[in-house]
């Protein structure tokens, strides 16, 4: 059953992206980079869902759950805090799944975008620890595509299994993310 709703997961996140030519065609839950949310949630349903991760107050990240979502379990999307239709600058799919068979996952998916994406700057798996963990034990393993613009597009593992993640709630997941030049260099230089 694990392998049939893996293969199922790969063939659903490759369906809208083998489509695609640009950054802007790709999309997660049918949200593309630099939409407007107000095309998919309502302005109340955004705003109960904001969570506080930075210092730095210039952007806003909001967590969401619908019933409408096909992919994924959660979907994060973040956004200019002074943008009044809340344009899309970082796009998170997110799925429940153990650190380390998430590992195997996008080694595995990474394959296929190495294809995908061959005429972008690829960086190779890298692990990291989580910025707001300040014990330093959770950690973040990534990799990424950069188009010429500077806009990405992620792979992800998050290891929660941690103190921190235990006490926030957290499990360990694994995300696919379509994130601006302006966002990821926020999060980068600004945000903690």
């Amino acid at each position: 059953m694990r392998i049939f709703i893996g293969v199922l997961f790969l063939i659903l996140i490759f369906q809208s992206l083998t489509k695609a030519d640009d950054i802007r065609d790709f999309q997660i839950e049918g949200m593309s980079l630099y939409d407007d949310a107000l095309e998919y949630f309502s302005k109340k349903q955004i705003i109960k869902n904001e969570e506080n991760f930075y210092k730095n107050k210039k952007y806003t990240t909001a967590t969401l759950t619908s019933s409408n979502f096909k992919k994924y379990q959660d979907v994060q999307i973040s956004y200019n805090t002074k943008s009044k239709n809340y344009k899309l600058l970082d796009i998170s799919g997110i799925v429940d799944m153990d650190y380390k068979r998430c590992l195997k996952e996008i080694k595995s998916i990474a394959q296929d975008f190495n294809k995908m994406f061959s005429n972008t700057k690829y960086e190779k798996l890298y692990e990291f620890t989580h910025n707001s963990d300040k014990s330093g034990e959770s950690k973040v393993s990534d990799m990424y595509w950069e188009f010429n613009d500077g806009d990405k597009i992620l792979l992800a593992c998050y290891n929660w299994n941690t103190k921190y993640g235990k006490k926030n709630g957290y499990v360990d997941e694994l995300r696919v993310t379509i994130s601006s030049k302006e966002f990821d260099n926020f999060l980068t230089n600004e945000a903690y």
